[in-house]
């Protein structure tokens, strides 16, 4: 916060000190931990400085003592201005009132309008738009960004191509596309399958085709599985269909480490606002807390509205968790099946969605500064059938 905000924000007072022991008078009042700025001598008894309004009380205590006259020239600051607003209090009110009514009904969601949709996707849309929390009557600052709904409804509808979402003042305007499926038949071509890697045939498909090996062969890469020639020296190809699941062996690599570092947080969580103008922060709640130990902060900005028109000022909204770094050391047993786990999930993603691992052995162990290093064998069954076209006739 920059010094001018915090000024403002504590209050201050110009003051005229007259008196025969002015120095000794503001050095005592120094080492109460009071603040002078801005000192003017109006005369060799009299003068004038700038003091923080918490100081007021300690100066008028210690003037006594040193027979000083002390008067206020002005005052600055939000204290004043509040202890002037409230001597106006059924005018503050008036204007609290008003405003808030007006905040209001300017940030409620009154209407959702669907177009490009039709009426059973559209109502399947306003379902989930419910689910959500958008719906008439809610207040807007409190729902999900449109392009957060976007990504929601695309996920969760998968009718949708496309859908657009846009907030216009106190409604809600959706245009959606949906899925066209167009079936189209392809000519059938000649083909084989063969193996996309060696392994050991496990179980085997052929829908269309004849089946070139059995159950528990041992089959290379490119070795042929199926043919699509329907006899035997017939010449005659159609294309070839079935799944040939097999045992392969894949060598994996990992490295683990004894310690792990975490950064827990007991769920608590303290909450500050501030308005920012032009990326400007004006502190409004919450800015006196301090903080020594670690912690996570996260933001969001509310837009703030009035019949369609956005203020220039946003409101942030920031929640703070406490944060503590801690150390877990692990057992060798557990160093191993989090390492063998990591090299399971690493290896699942270079595989197809029907693959499956069956076995692991530990080929290699070794510990090198607190890291330990693991070899490993891992047996995979896994569809290994790949089409390969022929020309009529091959």
């Amino acid at each position: 916060m920059k010094k001018e905000q915090l000024t403002s924000l504590q209050g201050t007072l110009v003051i005229t000190i007259e008196g025969q022991v002015l120095e000794a008078f503001i050095q005592a009042c120094v080492k109460k931990g009071c603040t002078f700025s801005e000192i003017t001598y109006l005369n060799d008894r009299k003068v004038q400085t700038t003091i923080f309004l918490k100081d007021w009380k300690k100066i008028r205590e210690l003037r006594k003592a040193y027979h000083c006259k002390i008067n206020i020239v002005s005052k600055k600051g939000v204290p004043f201005f509040l202890q002037r607003l409230k001597n106006r209090k059924s005018l503050l009110a008036a204007l609290l009132i008003g405003f808030m009514a007006a905040f209001l009904l300017a940030n409620t969601l009154w209407s959702i309008k669907i177009t490009g949709l039709d009426p059973e996707l559209e109502a399947e849309v306003e379902s989930k738009l419910k689910t959500y929390g958008i719906k008439p009557g809610s207040t807007t600052f409190s729902m999900k960004q449109p392009r957060e709904v976007q990504r929601l409804l695309l996920e969760d509808i998968p009718d949708l191509l496309w859908v657009g979402v846009k907030k216009q003042g106190t409604s809600y305007h959706l245009y959606g596309v949906k899925q066209t499926t167009f079936d189209e038949e392809e000519e059938p071509r000649p083909s084989n399958i063969v193996a996309a890697k060696k392994g050991l045939v496990t179980r085997m498909f052929i829908s269309k085709g004849r089946p070139m090996v059995e159950v528990n062969n041992v089959v290379k890469k490119g070795e042929l599985l199926a043919t699509g020639e329907l006899k035997e020296d017939s010449e005659e190809f159609i294309e070839a269909e079935g799944e040939v699941y097999a045992e392969t062996w894949y060598r994996v690599e990992v490295e683990g480490t004894r310690e792990r570092q975490q950064n827990v947080t007991d769920g608590e969580s303290d909450h500050s606002y501030s308005f920012v103008v032009n990326n400007f922060s004006i502190p409004v709640w919450g800015f006196w807390r301090k903080y020594e130990d670690q912690v996570r902060k996260e933001s969001y900005d509310h837009s703030l509205e009035l019949f369609g028109w956005k203020f220039p000022i946003l409101l942030r909204e920031t929640t703070t968790y406490k944060n503590e770094e801690q150390f877990q050391s692990l057992t060798d047993e557990q160093t191993t099946k989090e390492s063998v786990d990591t090299a399971r999930q690493s290896l699942l993603l270079q595989l197809e969605e029907d693959a499956e691992i069956t076995e692991e052995k530990i080929l290699h162990e070794s510990e090198d500064h607190g890291k330990v290093k693991l070899i490993l064998l891992v047996k995979v069954e896994e569809n290994i059938a790949e089409t390969k076209y022929v020309s009529q006739g091959d």
